[in-house]
This record gives C-alpha cells, structure tokens and sequence, in this order.
C-alpha cells in the first residue's frame, strides 16, 4: 500500500468520526459507504462495494440507544474493508480484522469522550462570561484531537503493518479460514435478526415472507415450500386489510360518562 493511499484511507476513518459529530447523520460511516470509499482509493470499487455490503448485513441490526455504547463500524467497516482487498481476501477476512477494530475503537471512543468532559467546566466559565470564541476554541480543539485519534492509527495500520495483515492472512490454516466463512455467511443472518427485533410488527410477517422466497429460490427451482409460503403471505396480507375494514363496535358510554362528556364539550 503507497502513502498516498495509507492517508486517504486514514482520512475515511477520520471521517467515520465527523459524521454524526459534525456532519449530522450523513451515513458516511455505514460499511456500503466506507468500503466503497475504500475500493475507490485501492483501484477495486466492486470489491470494496461487495465487501462493504457483507459488513453492512452483519451490523445493521446494530443500534445505540441513548449513551448506550456500540461497535464502531465505520473505522471496522474501513479497516476491514481495507485490510481485505490490499491482501486480496474475501469478505470473511474483512470480518476477521473489523469485529476487533470496532470493539477496540469504541473503547478508544468512550475513553476520548471520558478525558473531554474535563473541559466541560471550563466550557461552562465561558459561557458564564459570555466569551462565545472560547467555547467554539474548545469545541474545535476537541473536534481535531478526535481526528487525529481516529486518523493515526487506521493510517498507521495501514501503512505500517501492511505486511502483518498479510501474514496473518496467509498464516491462517485451512480450518480457521472454513470456519471464517461459516460466520460471514450466518452474521448477516445475525444482523437481520436484531434488526427484525426491533421493527418487526405482526403486520410486517406477510412481507417478510415475501421478501424471503425470492431470496432463496433465485437460481433455483420454486419447490412446494416457496409457494405456500407466498400463499400463507397473500393469506395473511388480505386477513390484515379484511381487519382494518371491518366495522369496529360502538363504545357503549354510560350515563354518568355521558353527561361528563357532554360537560366537558360545553367547557370547551
């Protein structure tokens, strides 16, 4: 990998960072996003694409509620990403240097975030004092510390251990790689599953059927068990529209709710 290259896949993971810190939610740290970038950058946009979109299955259920910590796709989806297609390896091979990155680099994250509330007083004189400049200094200073955390490192990596990452990969026996493989093939599945626990809803299921049977019978031959399967979705989607048509019952109001009804209409 030249320096060139090394910087510019330093500065994605540097701008994994800024998205949701200062660019709002952009989405540049998705994998599909990241691997691309990084296919661009190493002359494989179809690998960096088809890598990236391995990754985003694995991590899309992955979701941080509130201060909840979670993993760090954006420097994992770009390591790995980047690790993969400078090797020449598969998908697999990306999750085996992604999953750590992330879990390190959000331990890196909440110890960065821990040492910035210490200027968090000195942000608040500031403000008492109505020296607007000061604060934005420290906003910025945080800001630039931060890059510089997420750039170095991944640029490091890169750059520096290209060689270690390729004999890790070459070193791997047959067994561990079989077994790579079996995970990068099931943590989709994984993904969809947390994402399917939160959004899945029971009017959802008939859709979720249907998208499943072309998924699994493209290439192949549509057997018994794909057509009942759209016929148990079509089914279920008219009971749903049968449902929300059918005349819902009166509520029966007694006197005494009437007439505090009636008295809260004439307040109004």
């Amino acid at each position: 990998m030249t320096l060139t290259q090394a910087v510019l896949i330093g500065l994605v993971a540097a701008l994994t960072h800024l998205d949701g810190a200062w660019f709002g939610e952009m989405k540049f740290r998705e994998p599909i996003i990241t691997g691309f970038l990084v296919g661009l950058i190493l002359g494989d946009v179809a690998g960096g694409l088809v890598i990236g979109a391995a990754l985003q299955l694995m991590w899309m259920g992955i979701t941080g509620v509130g201060v909840t910590p979670k993993l760090d796709i954006g420097v994992g989806g770009t390591i790995g990403a980047a690790a993969a297609l400078s090797t020449g390896a598969g998908a697999e091979k990306a999750i085996l240097f992604a999953v750590p990155v992330a879990l390190l680099m959000q331990f890196v994250d909440t110890l960065m975030t821990s040492a910035f509330s210490a200027l968090m007083p000195v942000a608040e004189r500031q403000i008492d004092q109505l020296k607007i400049n000061s604060v934005q200094a420290i906003h910025y200073m945080c800001g630039v510390i931060a890059l510089i955390v997420y750039f170095v490192p991944t640029f490091a990596g890169m750059y520096y251990g290209n060689e270690a990452i390729q004999a890790i990969v070459d070193a791997l026996p047959e067994w561990l790689n079989n077994g790579l493989i079996g995970i990068s093939v099931l943590l989709p599945a994984l993904g969809f599953a947390m994402l399917l626990d939160i959004i899945l809803t029971p009017k959802l299921v008939p859709f979720l059927i249907l998208g499943f049977v072309p998924a699994a019978f493209v290439g192949h031959d549509l057997t018994m068990v794909g057509i009942a399967a759209i016929a148990v979705a079509i089914a279920l989607v008219i009971y749903s529209i049968y449902t929300d048509l059918r005349p819902k019952p009166a509520v029966q109001i007694e006197p005494n709710e009437r007439e505090l009804v009636a008295a809260n209409e004439w307040e109004d």
